[in-house]
């Protein structure tokens, strides 16, 4: 098994994301941290760490983009599967495991996902999150129909042979890399999910702009429509696609700009609400629900409202000491 793990400027977590892997109860790995050309201590901090666990690998690139960087790692590897784990995430202590034995019983899958349970920065629990199909006929039916298929990517697990032939990632779909390659892996055979945690997923940093999300829902529906024309026995072009959608009419492009903030508006709503920021959260979260009402209200409404019971409990265990139901620190004005 080789574990590649992406790294930029990941030196706030990377060390609890290294010590997750070497605690795995399977002990046949590599681990390769690629760093895409950090400028903090992730460095120094994998440096140290290597020199007493020699399962681990440090490969240093310049820095390319995510998908540049995964792609050292895949052709350096030297095990025949590949565990993604990002830099800022925390594996569960039988993840390896339970999917090596899952790989055992079906070796025709080549790809496996799981759940992953949602963190803030500080390492506190959120939500539990599951994608992807968990059988057969699930998956058969999404690629009956060309449907998206989606697995969390830091719970992935895929067959290094499978990866190379498909031409590895993509650098074009950065921000979706991995449901771009996950989808393309589906072309040789099953993919599938297990229904149990075996991620920390990481919720931090800094919000989705405008731009980025709007171009995530491009790549997401490219990979829907390029799904659909495999079907047909051909194949769609990313950048001819890209063009094409160039010269579409002002009032489509004006629809699709609004969907795409109400999309970056609720994922933003997700990370204020991580970070403790309830004001902020409550602000964007109107904003997703004003420009998605369907896809985004009920979702909005179960982030806010456990952020308003958790200060609610914790006014109640502090005796309403120090306890705003308002703001958070992040929503305090300076001064």
């Amino acid at each position: 098994m080789s574990i590649v793990m992406p790294s930029y400027n990941s030196a706030g977590f990377i060390r609890e994301a290294i010590d997750s892997i070497t605690a795995q109860t399977f002990p046949h790995f590599e681990l390769l941290v690629c760093d895409d050309g950090s400028t903090d201590d992730t460095i120094a901090i994998v440096e140290e760490l290597a020199r007493v666990d020699n399962r681990i690998r440090l490969i240093r690139n310049q820095h390319g983009g995510v998908s540049r960087n995964c792609n050292v790692g895949l052709r350096e590897a030297r095990f025949p599967w590949i565990a993604r784990l990002d830099a800022d995430d925390i594996a569960a202590p039988d993840r390896l495991e339970t999917q090596i034995k899952a790989a055992e019983r079906h070796p025709d899958v080549v790809c496996w996902g799981g759940g992953s349970r949602m963190i803030s920065r500080d390492g506190r629990k959120l939500r539990r999150a599951q994608l992807g199909p968990v059988d057969m006929a699930e998956f058969d039916e999404l690629r009956r129909t060309g449907k998206v298929i989606y697995i969390i990517g830091p719970t992935v697990m895929f067959k290094r042979d499978a990866a190379l032939r498909v031409g590895g990632y993509d650098p074009r779909f950065d921000g979706a890399e991995d449901i771009d390659l996950l989808n393309r892996l589906a072309d040789l055979g099953p993919t599938l999910t297990l229904p149990k945690i075996l991620t920390h997923y990481r919720i931090h940093g800094k919000s989705i702009t405008a731009s980025r999300s709007a171009r995530q829902r491009i790549m997401f529906a490219f990979i829907e429509e390029r799904n659909i024309a495999r079907l047909g026995g051909h194949d769609l072009d990313f950048d001819a696609h890209l063009a094409r959608l160039a010269a579409r009419s002002t009032l489509r492009r004006l629809h699709e700009d609004i969907a795409g903030r109400g999309s970056q508006y609720y994922k933003n709503t997700v990370i204020h609400f991580a970070e403790r920021r309830l004001l902020k959260a409550l602000g964007t979260g109107v904003l997703a629900v004003v420009l998605q009402p369907v896809s985004s209200s009920g979702r909005v409404y179960g982030w806010i409202s456990r952020g308003v019971r958790r200060r609610l409990n914790d006014l109640t265990r502090d005796g309403g000491r120090g306890i705003s139901l308002t703001a958070g620190e992040g929503d305090r004005p300076a001064g």
